[in-house]
């Protein structure tokens, strides 16, 4: 495992180019959905993007919120530092997540933003969202909306990964990672660290990776070549018939 403390890593950002020659169509899509409010697809038109590398940081629990961050491509996991000196992965964001968004009511950044793999966001100054409040009612609206389902999705990742068998909590976490990335093939998952798995499900990483090894003993996993250590071709239905597991 690397040494690399991705917690104490800046993040690499670098600037686009003025809109017309930065932001994309596609991307605003990505991160937006196709049916967003025009309004909004204008101001994030003029957003910046910040390109980072696997294990930098995007922001620190407890900094100031003063920009919202469009994922529009890669993995980022949430880590909430504990009390007791312990740090735990409390989501992942794939693209078309918005991050920062409880800036809109003053509050602090609640965990600590870590790319996963290399990430994309275009950031918004939250000056620029906090003006829709008063200037276009209806668009702001859009973003609460975004922001309760978080709210939703978060009550479902507690209910999937923290309940249960380990076997079907893996499970469930390696279907909910192959949903991460478009890809032609949905079998195939791209698999997080022992570490972080168990980071997200609250066991070991021991626990995780005997799990694993079972699962590709079983020839529920399997190796794809593709050049790729971490990419593996899956049995889905047998995967969700384990995830199911009481």
């Amino acid at each position: 495992m690397s040494t690399h403390d991705p917690l104490n890593s800046p993040a690499r950002t670098r600037d686009a180019a003025p809109v017309g020659n930065g932001v994309t169509p596609a991307e605003i899509a990505v991160a937006l959905g196709a049916d967003a409010p025009t309004p909004l697809q204008s101001l994030i038109a003029n957003a910046r993007h910040m390109f980072c590398e696997p294990q930098d940081v995007l922001y620190h629990q407890g900094d100031r919120v003063d920009t919202v961050s469009f994922v529009t491509s890669g993995l980022v996991k949430l880590v909430a530092h504990l009390r007791n000196g312990r740090a735990r992965i409390v989501r992942l964001h794939r693209p078309g997540s918005v991050l920062g968004l409880s800036g809109l009511c003053g509050e602090q950044h609640e965990h600590t933003a870590v790319a996963v793999t290399p990430v994309t966001v275009l950031r918004l100054p939250l000056g620029a969202l906090l003006r829709l409040r008063s200037d276009d009612p209806v668009t702001y609206v859009t973003l609460v909306e975004r922001w309760h389902d978080y709210l939703r999705d978060a009550d479902t990742w507690i209910t999937q990964f923290s309940t249960g068998p380990i076997r079907g909590r893996v499970a469930r976490l390696l279907v909910f990672l192959a949903d991460f990335e478009s890809r032609a093939d949905e079998s195939q998952v791209q698999l997080l660290t022992c570490e972080e798995m168990g980071s997200i499900l609250g066991v070991t990483s021991e626990s995780v990776s005997r799990t694993l090894a079972d699962f590709k003993r079983r020839h529920i996993l399997a190796h794809h070549d593709n050049g790729s250590r971490e990419l593996y071709e899956t049995d889905v239905e047998r995967l969700h018939d384990i995830a199911g597991e009481e």
